[in-house]
């Protein structure tokens, strides 16, 4: 959900069940920081079709592995796939 004043101004709450944006070219660049890096996994598996996932879960891994450490990866993989595997 985007950053809001949704109780204190009384701004709309988003509809949650809408489809999510598309990512940004920017979002789909590998982050240098690491605390950026579950935003853009999330960013590169909500780029392809739901077919695609899997092959998507692999590139994302060796592509993420090139910049940060194995744990780490695994560890934002993890959080991240818990979400975005069960997307419809």
């Amino acid at each position: 959900m985007p950053v809001g004043e949704y109780k204190s101004a009384g701004a709309p709450v988003p509809d949650l069940d809408s489809p999510a944006p598309a990512p940004t070219p920017e979002a789909l660049e590998l982050p240098e920081r690491l605390e950026d890096l579950e935003g853009w996994l999330v960013a590169m598996l909500r780029s392809v079709p739901q077919e695609r996932m899997f092959g998507a879960v692999a590139r994302a891994e060796r592509e993420a592995a090139t910049r940060f450490a194995s744990r780490d990866v695994v560890k934002a993989m993890r959080k991240v796939m818990s979400r975005e595997l069960t997307r419809t």
